[in-house]
């Protein structure tokens, strides 16, 4: 880990500014421990599937201002797509975090601990001499938030897939590894310190939130923060990469980012298919007064979810186009889904661009991959779904498949999203 490593640079959050370059891991790819070598094309379908169904549920209770309680759990190993490697406190605890746009709390397992997973790497705060819990009169929301026995600052979270995490807030130095650079240790990260921890099947350690929230690890940095990543399906590619601070990628056209419920909200105003704009009104898109609707982009779901007119907007000219060229085809698991027998190199060349325009002229361009997933050998699927909800004021996700091969950059300060199609480093 990053310990191993003799180039350290030392940084503490009070000091600007601040930036760095960290891997982001797969679940599926070679090179994350949860790496199963038997594991077929179609186990590895079925759990994006599944992780897809359980982010959907869960942003759509965050949205309609549900409790995460109330969520309806599925369960599955794995709890996330993309993880990041770090190593926590004085004798640098090694950890596995899962990337989380969707959340504001970076939190971690720590010594003692009820429910945590005895297999993980616990992170004891006595062994530390740099952990220092913070009291409740921090700030306001400690204020709010207060276990006045213990005079401690306290935290809470829920996710999709039943898992959850309690404990108190406290400050620590993380330490994340650079490719090819060595490390960067960041001194008086706000985290939480999970003491109550409720993990059904779940394998990571915790969570790295990248919410609009005063306390996760974006704001921390200042706000910026860039994500690229190459095809989900190569499970070789040892080039997806987080960069956090200022030293986020921004390129490409902007759109304005929307942030409601410490949610991320673009807006969509209609998608084309070849170069024509399929008949959708602008309006499916929107967000109600009430909250409901809109359109969010996501780290969770691989999946891409939209509401019903323009799912079947966007489905009616692709069956057309593979009308008598390919043959449908029924997949266990996936029977929603539009499904044919072929493959993605076969199609290539004859299947058309598919823009999503955002306001002020940002485009996510999209090519097959990003547009159709292999879900078994000879077998793919379009990686679109219908959102669950049949009216406006239903949610619509961008998934990460649509955004392989993009350079996606937040500035939350702004209030601004950048798109760059092959813009990886």
């Amino acid at each position: 880990m990053a310990s191993l490593v003799s180039t350290i640079i030392t940084t503490s959050l009070a000091m600007t500014p601040i930036g760095f370059v960290t891997q982001l891991i797969h679940h599926d790819s070679i090179f994350s421990p949860f790496y199963n070598a038997t594991a077929t094309v179609a186990d590895r379908a079925d759990q994006a599937l599944k992780r897809s169904a359980a982010r959907l549920s869960y942003l759509k209770a965050l949205t309609m201002k549900e409790t995460p309680e109330r969520v309806p759990a599925i369960i599955f190993a794995g709890a996330g797509s993309f993880y990041v490697s770090m190593s926590i406190g004085e004798l640098g605890v090694d950890q596995l975090a899962l990337m989380d746009t969707g959340s504001d709390n970076v939190w971690v397992q720590c010594i003692p601990c009820v429910g945590c997973n005895t297999n993980n790497h616990l992170f004891d705060p006595s062994k530390s001499s740099t952990y220092y819990p913070l009291p409740c009169n921090h700030d306001p929301y400690c204020a709010a938030h207060c276990d006045h026995q213990k005079n401690e600052c306290t935290f809470s979270q829920s996710y999709a897939d039943g898992t959850s995490s309690s404990g108190n807030y406290a400050k620590e130095k993380f330490e994340f590894d650079i490719p090819n650079e060595g490390s960067k240790v960041l001194l008086n990260v706000m985290f939480g310190c999970g003491r109550v921890v409720h993990e059904p099947d779940s394998e990571i350690n915790g969570v790295m939130g990248l919410g609009n929230g005063y306390q996760s690890l974006a704001r921390q940095l200042g706000g910026k923060f860039s994500y690229c990543i190459g095809y989900i399906n190569d499970r070789n590619n040892m080039h997806n990469r987080l960069i956090l601070g200022s030293g986020a990628r921004l390129l490409g056209a902007s759109t304005p980012l929307d942030m409601y419920n410490d949610l991320y909200y673009l807006k969509l105003e209609g998608i084309s298919f070849d170069g024509h704009n399929l008949p959708i009104s602008p309006i499916v898109f929107r967000r109600t007064r009430q909250g409901n609707g809109g359109v969010l982009i996501d780290s969770g779901a691989e999946l891409t979810y939209l509401i019903r007119d323009a799912y079947e907007a966007l489905r009616s000219p692709v069956e057309f186009i593979f009308n008598g060229a390919l043959a449908r085809v029924s997949v266990p698991n996936e029977r929603t889904r539009l499904c044919y027998f072929g493959s993605l190199r076969k199609i290539r060349s004859v299947f058309p661009v598919v823009k999503f325009h955002f306001r002020e002229g940002a485009i996510l361009e999209l090519d097959i991959e990003n547009v159709f997933q292999v879900v078994k050998k000879g077998i793919i699927c379009l990686s679109v779904e219908k959102a669950n909800g049949e009216t406006p004021g239903d949610v619509s996700i961008i998934g990460l498949f649509m955004q392989q091969n993009h350079n996606i950059g937040y500035d939350l300060r702004a209030k601004r999203i950048y798109f760059k199609k092959n813009g990886c480093p």
